[in-house]
């Protein structure tokens, strides 16, 4: 293991054997021995572990839960402005559950050997990777950490959530259930995606799990649908690093082709399924332009290749985003 954790360094080392240092280098960044320069510096590093899920995972989550809950409203034929006034109010503690939970998910991930030589790769500037941090000092952090995580959404009313995504972070990393095969990532992927989408709804609609109508249940297992099957989007641009750790992806079990067909494929199938789910028609400014975003991501998916996988990857999730946003369209006029 140790041998494992050394070489994921390579690149710190010179030719003449000096050590090079990294934009994240902890020798660049000196910490004051205040208590306000420490926080900050600590602040920064677990920005860095989520920024890039902030936008493709974190801020969407946000949204299906407000989106749904605002569609509760509407279906229920609230005029007032109370309903909305409460999300509001409710939006942090829906923040904190997705963020918080997804920090967890991102220490566990990114501390392992073969994360950190893959991230070498595919993302140098991730604090392990850029030497900002050691696996060590990740795991001590994730000591105080992850009991934090799961009182606090204890007194949210998301325990349960909390615990099964610790158990599913469990079985992604630590039994290198992302590894062992692109079907089983991505279902543990989708699975944890339907643990983040509930727990967003119950705290932004502020019921429990019992108060969720069938419908709600049903669309949560869908976007777990869509996620099960176009996944796997996210691991064209990490194919190099893929292989390098031995994970058994997507684009590396199928082949890149074939791989590309079945995201493309995924994109258009569930675009026409999440628009007949809510009745949302095509000829409508919203649905057309729903069903032209969807189309610009099996484009992209396929006819540009390689070069813009990182674009595909972003579009995706704004695509999955408009996913989260059909409910008010369909509601917005009842």
């Amino acid at each position: 293991m140790a041998k494992q954790i050394d070489r994921c360094y390579p690149s710190h080392g010179s030719s003449k054997g000096t050590v090079e240092k990294t934009p994240y280098s902890p020798s660049l960044r000196p910490l004051d021995n205040n208590i306000l320069s420490k926080t900050s510096h600590i602040l920064r590093v677990l920005w860095l572990f989520t920024c890039d899920d902030v936008f493709t995972f974190i801020c969407p989550t946000v949204l299906f839960g407000l989106c749904d809950a605002l569609t509760n409203t509407l279906h229920q034929g609230q005029h007032n402005w109370d309903k909305p006034l409460e999300l509001v109010l409710r939006l942090p503690g829906v923040v904190f559950f997705v963020w918080s939970n997804c920090l967890v998910f991102e220490l566990a991930n990114q501390r392992l050997p073969e994360s950190i030589i893959e991230d070498m790769i595919n993302k140098p500037w991730r604090p392990a990777a850029s030497g900002l941090v050691t696996p060590l000092q990740i795991r001590r952090a994730m000591l105080v950490i992850v009991p934090i995580v799961r009182v606090s959404n204890y007194f949210l009313n998301v325990a349960a959530e909390t615990s099964v995504l610790m158990v599913l972070d469990w079985l992604y990393n630590d039994l290198m259930g992302s590894d062992e095969s692109w079907v089983v990532r991505n279902a543990l992927i989708a699975l944890a995606f339907g643990a983040w989408n509930h727990g967003s709804l119950r705290l932004a609609s502020g019921r429990s799990s019992d108060g969720l109508t069938p419908a709600e249940i049903v669309w949560t297992l869908t976007v777990s649908g869509v996620v099960l099957t176009t996944m796997h989007v996210q691991d064209l641009r990490d194919q190099e690093g893929d292989r390098r750790r031995g994970r058994k992806s997507g684009p590396i079990a199928l082949g890149d082709r074939l791989s590309r067909w079945t995201i493309a494929v995924g994109v258009i199938f569930w675009s026409l399924f999440c628009i007949c789910f809510w009745g949302v028609k095509i000829w409508e400014l919203a649905g057309f332009v729903f069903l032209i975003l969807g189309a610009v991501v099996a484009f992209y998916c396929l006819a540009l290749g390689s070069s813009s996988d990182w674009v595909t990857y972003q579009l995706w999730a704004a695509w999955l985003t408009a996913i989260y946003v059909l409910p008010c369209i369909h509601y917005r006029d009842k």
